[in-house]
Formats: C-alpha cells, sequence, structure tokens
C-alpha cells in the first residue's frame, strides 16, 4: 500500500502523541474529521495503526500505532533524512544557518498572520 500524505501525517503525528481519540487526532494533524475517520479505516485495515474503545468513554474511539505502523514511519523518516542529506549536501554551514533564520521567520509570520485573521474574525 502507498501511503497517502494525510496517512504520513497521521502515523508521525501517533508516534509523536502516542494513542490518542481521532478527535485530539485531528486536532494534532489539522486535518478534517471525516478525512480523519477515511484515513484510519484503511491504516487499520492494512495493520498500520490499532483501534480500540476509550476506557473512560466508550462512545469514543482510540487509535495507536501498530510495529508496523512504527516501521512504515520510521522508513519514511530515514527516506525524508536521505533526500534532506543529499538535497543539503553542498551548502554552507553559513548557507544552513540563513535557511533556518528565514524559515523561523516564515513560520512566526504565519503563526501571526494567522492570529491576526482570527482576531479579525472575532471582530466582525
Amino acid at each position: 500500500m502507498m501511503l497517502s500524505r494525510p496517512a504520513i501525517s497521521i502515523l508521525g503525528t501517533l508516534q509523536s502523541s502516542g494513542p490518542v481519540r481521532l478527535s485530539s487526532l485531528a486536532r494534532l494533524t489539522g486535518l478534517e474529521a471525516p478525512l480523519i475517520s477515511r484515513e484510519i479505516k484503511e491504516l487499520s485495515d492494512e495493520g498500520y495503526v490499532v483501534r480500540a474503545s476509550d476506557p473512560t468513554d466508550g462512545r469514543a474511539g482510540i487509535v495507536e500505532l501498530s510495529s508496523k505502523g512504527r516501521d512504515a514511519w520510521k522508513r519514511f523518516r530515514h527516506a525524508a533524512d536521505d533526500i534532506n542529506a543529499e538535497t543539503f549536501a553542498d551548502w554552507s554551514a553559513e548557507d544552513l544557518r540563513m535557511l533556518r533564520v528565514l524559515l523561523e521567520r516564515a513560520a512566526r509570520d504565519v503563526v501571526n498572520g494567522s492570529a491576526h485573521v482570527e482576531r479579525a474574525d472575532r471582530a466582525s
């Protein structure tokens, strides 16, 4: 099975977070609940994740990585790391420092821009 981008995002989030409710997974990944449900069904059917009922609320579902899911995430990370190493192999330390500074600035500007939009929405 070729994993989709949302599936990779879900695997990475589960690797970081551990077992979570589907509603929390949607919030952590920034993916819509219907997409999360479809992806989790496929990932579960293929053995990448394990689904269970939340012991504190049987109506809610909990999902976690299976060993197959952890292996898939590790393979993805190794491949991504190899691509990044190859891409930036000829960059100087100063080039990489500048890239880091600019990416941090871009991330701050995106967050600040989102905050401005949220404030404007609340004001209207």
